[in-house]
């Protein structure tokens, strides 16, 4: 049912689809406008095939992410871009809000790499309120860009100030405070990981076909997070009966885990560590290792190690190229790191674990601040709730 006052209309009564063009022959890396792609900005030029403001949809590969240009712009051939057909009837930002929460992937017409075409797009139909209506909805849904937006650039800034603490902390370059109030001093011990380990295990090969629907929740490499994090909820848990043969296999709070095998593209999981926060019993699978540290080294810095670029090379270095990356125990305990004292490393660790809290909660709020945004979208939207046109 269309609110009162608003219109069902197809998107061929509000904008023109144009295709975009190749841009091998306008590429300039000096240019001072935008070449925009599926997934964004993808170069510069001096040319550009409009001036805004237009709405980008993707034609091949990403379908689903639309994105708003007020400026003169390059759309490339993967692309379309829309204008309006009435500036006086459409603000385009009103129809790119619109277009995020359109299903574009409902009307994928390819088998292989997503695809649109232009009469399909023509044909969705969608309820339109009058433009007075649309601009205040643009209005209210523009407070939420502009806190995520605000919300994300803090998340950047604290990422590169703990990647900054990190090269700086991790390395002996820059030393804290002990709690006596003095620097820390000495110089840090190179050392061989075996000889301050109290034991390493490997996990238990659990067979696919005896997986449960419920039960105890087997570890694997999508529990440890690229930034050290423990991620305890994934689209895709398995489970095992209970079986109190496989007690020396529990995996409970506060243990570091290792990732010893990587799938991942560019291989960069391999080596990183992660310290469960859940109160949850788990069951260890094979290629993740438990790793129990001796009194002179603190689990929580070592965990922070693992993210080090010294560290990280290792484990590419030690891994097998190809599809996928092992780590071999022997590889695991003869690596070989730097160690402060066993109080420098808990104050380390501390400070990086502040900061990897602030993150979070950034992040926290990002989530909260998207979900509140789409929530609206729903209902302002749809006319489900109106606005107040101001006069």
């Amino acid at each position: 049912m269309v609110p009162n006052g608003w219109s069902k209309l197809s998107l061929q009564d509000l904008v023109s689809i144009n295709y975009g063009k190749s841009p091998k022959e306008i590429i300039d890396e000096n240019g001072i406008y935008d070449i925009v792609g599926t997934g964004g900005i993808t170069g510069s030029t001096n040319s550009y095939l409009h001036s805004g403001p237009s709405v980008i949809i993707g034609r091949k590969g990403t379908i689903d992410k639309p994105q708003f240009l007020e400026k003169p712009f390059w759309a490339i051939d993967t692309t379309f871009y829309c204008l309006p057909l009435d500036s006086k009837k459409l603000d385009m930002n009103w129809f790119y809000q619109l277009s995020q929460v359109i299903d574009w992937r409902k009307y994928n017409e390819a088998s292989g790499v997503p695809s649109l075409s232009r009469g399909t797009i023509y044909s969705i139909k969608v309820p339109t309120p009058p433009i007075q209506e649309q601009q205040k909805i643009v209005k209210i849904l523009t407070i939420w860009d502009k806190a995520i937006d605000t919300t994300e650039r803090l998340i950047d800034n604290s990422k590169q100030h703990k990647k900054a603490l990190m090269q700086q902390l991790l390395t002996g370059k820059k030393r804290l405070l002990d709690d006596e109030g003095k620097r820390f001093e000495g110089e840090w011990e190179e050392v061989i990981l075996e000889d301050h380990l109290e034991s390493f295990q490997n996990g238990y090969a659990f067979k696919a076909s005896h997986y449960e629907e419920t039960g105890i929740p087997i570890i694997t490499m999508g529990n440890i997070g690229l930034d050290g994090k423990f991620n305890e909820r994934l689209s895709k848990v398995n489970y095992w009966s209970y079986d109190k043969a496989l007690e020396r296999y529990e995996v409970n709070n506060g243990d570091l885990l290792i990732a010893m095998t990587d799938v991942t593209p560019d291989k960069n999981l391999i080596g990183r560590m992660t310290i469960v926060t859940t109160d949850k019993t788990f069951y260890l699978n094979q290629r993740v290792g438990l790793i129990k540290p001796k009194p002179t080294l603190d689990k929580h810095f070592l965990r922070c190690l693992s993210n080090d670029v010294c560290w990280r090379r290792y484990s590419l270095a030690v891994s097998a190229s190809g599809v996928q990356a092992n780590m071999s125990t022997k590889d695991i305990k003869n690596g070989t790191i730097k160690l402060p004292s066993f109080k420098e490393q808990q104050k380390i660790a501390a400070v990086l674990t502040n900061a990897n809290k602030e993150i979070e909660l950034l992040e926290q709020q990002l989530a909260d601040l998207q979900q509140e945004k789409k929530a609206l979208m729903q209902v302002l939207l749809t006319g489900k709730k109106r606005v107040r046109i101001d006069g």
